[in-house]
């Protein structure tokens, strides 16, 4: 197996090389029985995070490191074991079948050219259980992802809830929950087509993540619901959000355009805001958003209702 490696140090002198780390026994002795190591012990997990430290104290009884980092932009995963360091070298691990990312190493001290021979010849150990471990990682996140807009799945929407409500109670934080609606979804699916009513769904959700915070969760409650778990945040907190969500939705346009019709009708919300109390249970919560978003429905929409 070849596995291409594009190569970046930083560090005092930084240089730039493209590698082919080949997967033959370079090693002999204590070296060679290391590489056999890897291979064995990295096959006996499908974490990520397990994976690189377990790849990370292996190696780094040959060569000296502070920390390892993976990144792959186009599946949105990072993981990371590292403390600050000044130097690095990172590795971009392509083969003839995908991209797997970038693994980048770092340490306190400049690494010799030696200890980057190494380093190169030990990562063809790491390809295999590297793409296991994304492959499983993508299964448990599409399992808890809701198909059509990836917010999260609503059969996970209680027991998450619950979790946090646990949580909040337990450091006596407060929590907030936002349910949102599009206005009137079953007459834009009937003028308009399946087709644009799942584009505005799409853009909602990833809108909904962009104007929360990254410590907040989005699901996709129902059909055009979506929910928002509002992590530490009170009724004041949770109005700000909400009505950034609803000045933001007038950005999205719930009709398409073509080559003859220009877009000129923007998307309303209606949302319902309810905020823990000392006694809710997940069950309670959520009823009560349920019926503060019913009175902004009921009161003709693209209203917040407390």
């Amino acid at each position: 197996m070849v596995v291409s490696v594009s190569a970046n140090l930083h560090s005092e002198a930084s240089t730039d090389k493209t590698r082919a780390i080949i997967q033959t026994d370079a090693f002999s002795g204590e070296k060679l029985d290391l590489k056999i190591q890897l291979g064995e012990v990295l096959q006996t997990s499908l974490d990520l995070n397990m994976l690189l430290k377990l790849f990370l104290e292996k190696v780094s009884t040959v060569v000296r490191l502070d920390g390892i980092h993976y990144s792959n932009e186009d599946l949105g995963i990072e993981a990371s074991i590292a403390k600050q360091a000044t130097h690095s070298c990172g590795y971009r691990l392509i083969t003839s079948e995908d991209k797997l990312g970038e693994v980048i190493f770092k340490r306190g001290k400049k690494f010799i050219k030696k200890e980057l021979s190494i380093l190169e010849t030990l990562l063809s150990t790491l390809i295999y259980p590297l793409r296991n471990a994304l492959r499983f990682s993508m299964a448990v996140r599409s399992a808890f992802m809701d198909p059509l807009t990836g917010a999260g799945n609503s059969r996970f929407l209680p027991q998450t809830l619950e979790r946090e409500i646990d949580l909040a109670k337990r450091h006596n934080q407060p929590l907030s929950v936002l349910m949102v609606e599009v206005d009137g979804f079953r007459k834009l699916l009937d003028q308009h087509g399946l087709g644009n009513a799942e584009r505005v769904l799409r853009e909602l959700a990833t809108s909904l993540s962009k104007w929360s915070r990254t410590t907040d969760a989005v699901f996709r409650n129902n059909g055009d619901q979506f929910m928002l778990i509002l992590s530490n945040t009170d009724k004041v907190g949770a109005n700000v959000i909400a009505r950034r969500i609803q000045e933001g939705a007038t950005a999205i346009c719930s009709v398409a355009a073509d080559n003859s019709t220009a877009v000129t009708e923007s998307l309303s919300l209606s949302q319902g805001l309810a905020v823990m109390t000392g006694t809710d249970s997940s069950t309670s919560l959520l009823e009560r958003a349920a019926k503060a978003l019913a009175s902004a429905r009921k009161r003709g929409g693209n209203l917040i209702h407390n």
